[in-house]
């Protein structure tokens, strides 16, 4: 296992399991279940994604425009019936602003956005198939998340960026967790 990597997956442990907990209470086998679990996702992907544009991820990724889904995210939706209601998640967007920790910042916020493209895969394996999966079965090609790893690695090589890095993926998983408790509720 890479070194960022594991300290990102440890150091984010708990946010993680916190929100796979969450969102295994959505039907995903039902029209209503499924439509809320999409709308949660899109509440928080498509906004995350502008404000990784907006900050320069594609400066530091050069597959940046290949890992966004939020296009498909938001077609899945809407076949569902559903729209969205986006909310850029503010603390995250202030960590971005920062000069000094920007790249950090967008280094864990894209781990997690490419981590959910993996746990999406055995996800969509619950949708029933004549509902729209285009974005939890989103294709990922052979050495994608691999070549993630290494880039992570090579931008979070400081102590102090790989700490950067861990609060901005936890202010991420913490931003899919309040959207998430949202819409489970949610009438």
């Amino acid at each position: 296992m890479n070194p960022a990597h594991k300290a990102l997956r440890e150091g984010t442990r708990e946010e993680h399991e916190r929100l796979d907990g969450l969102f295994t209470g959505f039907a995903l086998d039902e029209a209503d279940g499924y439509r809320r679990f999409l709308a949660a996702h899109a509440e928080i992907l498509p906004p995350l994604e502008d404000a990784l544009d907006h900050a320069g991820a594609a400066s530091l990724l050069d597959d940046w425009a290949a890992r966004r889904r939020g296009s498909a995210l938001i077609a899945d939706l809407e076949a569902m019936g559903g729209a969205q209601i986006a909310t850029a998640p503010p603390f995250l967007t202030n960590m971005l602003s920062q000069e000094t920790s920007r790249n950090a910042t967008i280094a864990g916020s894209v781990y997690v956005l490419e981590g959910s493209r993996l746990g999406g895969r055995f996800l969509a394996r619950q949708v029933p198939d004549d509902f729209p999966t285009s974005y939890l079965d989103a294709d990922q090609p052979s050495g994608h998340w691999r070549g993630l790893l290494g880039t992570l690695d090579y931008l979070l090589s400081r102590p102090s960026e790989l700490a950067i890095a861990i609060d901005a993926a936890r202010a991420v998983f913490g931003s899919f967790e309040t959207a998430g408790r949202k819409w489970l509720l949610k009438e």
